[in-house]
């Protein structure tokens, strides 16, 4: 008796383990049809939930997202998914800091825009984690912060994107 495997509409039989050890067709057509549904909901340059650990990031100026670029010759737009946390301890009353945000960063690529400004963005977002986001011409995300008082600054990044190619 075989096993029926629904994949986005297409039945595959996956033997089960009382028949003939011949699994390889189903296998590889399972596979086939895995690779397909997965690529129909995920885009080239889509960027898969990540995070960053910015601990030492407390005050910081034009830090690189590892990941988080975007080639302008195949990317015209995305949207970007994020939430910042950090927090400092206290070195003496009352000095210790605990903030967060959360927000989406659209993002629209135009070469007839200014040099230092071909990407254009909006940011909407709940919080207030003390960041800045910024993009480069070449499409690579940055990052600056502005100091948190206390001691022990510790913090992370999480994002996932999602691009819209060029026509």
């Amino acid at each position: 008796m075989s096993i029926p495997l629904n994949i986005k509409g297409s039945i595959i039989e996956i033997p089960s383990s009382g028949q003939a050890p011949n699994w390889a067709p189903g296998i590889i057509a399972a596979l086939r049809a895995l690779t397909e549904a997965i690529n129909a909901v995920t885009g080239t340059y889509d960027v898969a939930p990540q995070t960053q650990n910015i601990d030492a990031n407390n005050s910081s100026n034009d830090v690189v997202i590892t990941n988080l670029a975007f080639p302008v010759s195949e990317v015209r737009a995305a949207t970007i998914f994020y939430s910042v946390y950090r927090k400092t301890e206290d070195s003496g009353p009352p000095d210790g800091q605990e903030i967060a945000e959360g927000g989406m960063l659209n993002i629209v690529y135009n070469a007839s825009n200014p040099v230092s400004n071909k990407w254009e963005m909006t940011r909407d977002y709940a919080g207030d984690a003390q960041i800045t986001f910024s993009i480069t011409d070449a499409g690579q995300f940055e990052f600056s912060t502005t100091a948190l008082t206390g001691i022990n600054h510790t913090g992370i990044l999480s994002f996932r994107a999602i691009a819209v190619l060029n026509g």
